[in-house]
């Protein structure tokens, strides 16, 4: 497929000039050859730099040195990272809306499930090439609102798109509007979740196993995600990180009863703290004055921001497995599955920030023991709800990274970090997914 380009590449006859250099930099603000291939390289290399670090820890001088320049190199051609990824950004609405036109006409039958897989599979491909802006997408709506806002202008076209599409195909869910949202996040995690994975699932699977799994959630005969009125049910949610006292992963010294509040309050400030400016933009500084307390208070427990990240992993892990121990034990109704959904959102609601954080940008190394007992957990838990599975899938794997998206990344972007549903319809959605695909009927009316 063939991406939009920002490179300043030629333009067709009686095209508007291509890129410019910026004021003040040289009298005539067209570029020549070797600008055209410098701009381009700074373009790439700040994408580069933007899927590894996250927009928040890249500076102009990062992009700069890795391309060989300096930092007032780049602004010759940007104003900033911001216009660079405001570009990006708009490429990725331009695919996006290109994608929604062409949304395929769906049907209940192996055709339309293969109709749906090849238009899956085109989306894969651009959230695999934008997967540095995809993930700092919701990541600049904290500190750059208005890289918000051209995010979500680019998403109501998209939507509108879908929307049309699925019309045209006579399928009417009872909650049009969480539909096209649904879609896109769910290939979108399942697709940034596959790319972190030692041993990626091909392409072409993961888009057949996503697409028997939409499918059959678009044409359920129950209402496919839950409506809501915008009130959440009243759930009991721990929001505080739970605090054992003595020694903990990652702490100095063991926790007394007089430092608990101490603790919590620093643990409270660092979980926001990564939400919104990511792991490798996070300092134990900021963390501090978040959470009103001195440097020195941080660094009595912790060493550095990798021992206090371990310390939040482990609260994560904790809650996880929490939830593994109440999963269905026989094979389970729409009923069960729903109780079941309605816990784990409740868990996600508290511990999700952390979770997508540590699954999508932290690799510490000491943290590695703690992310493979995380998979694991996890992988048990998707291993349980396929063995239970009214209808397995012939592929494992596959279905295995979308219900593994479905159950982390999907709920907490949807209805926490991006607050686009309320939770009862996050959770309706997810509960749905999970019994489209695994062959669950709903539960009773």
């Amino acid at each position: 497929m063939a991406h939009p380009r920002s490179d300043g590449g030629p333009a067709g006859p009686g095209a508007v000039p291509g890129p410019q250099r910026r004021p003040p930099y040289g009298r005539n603000p067209l570029l020549a050859a070797h600008g055209v291939r410098a701009r381009a390289e700074i373009v790439e290399a700040a994408r580069d730099l933007f899927t590894r670090n996250g927009y928040q820890a890249t500076t102009v001088e990062a992009i700069g040195e890795a391309t060989g320049r300096s930092g007032a190199a780049v602004y010759q051609y940007f104003s900033g990272k911001f216009e660079i990824f405001a570009m990006f950004l708009q490429e990725i609405g331009d695919e996006l809306l290109r994608l929604a036109l062409q949304f395929p006409q769906l049907s209940d039958d192996a055709a339309g499930r293969a109709r749906l897989r090849d238009w899956i599979a085109q989306l894969i491909e651009v959230v695999e090439y934008h997967s540095g802006t995809f993930l700092g997408w919701s990541q600049v709506q904290y500190g750059e609102p208005e890289l918000g806002i051209l995010g979500q202008a680019n998403f109501q076209k998209y939507q509108a798109g879908v929307v049309d599409g699925l019309a045209r195909s006579g399928v009417h869910p009872p909650t049009p509007e969480v539909v096209p949202v649904g879609l896109l996040s769910v290939v979108q995690w399942s697709t940034l979740l596959n790319a972190r994975r030692p041993d990626p699932v091909d392409r072409t699977a993961l888009a057949a196993a996503l697409a028997r799994m939409l499918n059959a959630f678009l044409f359920s005969p129950s209402p496919s995600a839950a409506s809501s009125d915008g009130e959440d049910d009243p759930v009991a949610v721990d929001r505080l990180p739970v605090i054992p006292l003595g020694d903990v992963l990652g702490l100095r010294r063991p926790v007394t009863s007089r430092g608990v509040g101490t603790v919590q309050r620093i643990m409270l400030a660092a979980a926001d703290r990564f939400r919104v400016n990511g792991y490798r933009g996070t300092s134990l500084n900021d963390v501090a004055a978040r959470a009103g307390v001195s440097h020195g208070s941080v660094y009595t427990y912790w060493a550095d921001r990798e021992a206090l990240f371990a310390t939040l992993a482990q609260d994560v892990l904790v809650a996880i497995e929490r939830q593994q121990r109440l999963l269905p034990s026989r094979p389970p109704s729409g009923e069960s599955i729903d109780a079941w959904v309605e816990g784990w959102a409740s868990m996600i609601e508290t511990h999700g920030s952390v979770l997508y954080v540590w699954q999508h940008e932290v690799d510490a190394p000491a943290l590695g023991p703690l992310a493979d007992r995380r998979d694991q957990v996890l992988d048990g838990i998707v291993d349980r709800l396929l063995a239970l599975a009214a209808d397995p899938p012939d592929g494992r794997e596959p279905m295995s990274v979308a219900l593994r998206a479905v159950l982390t990344d999907v709920p907490y972007v949807l209805s926490t970090q991006l607050a686009i549903l309320p939770r009862a319809a996050a959770s309706g959605f997810v509960a749905a997914l999970l019994r489209a695909g695994l062959g669950v009927g709903p539960p009773p009316s």
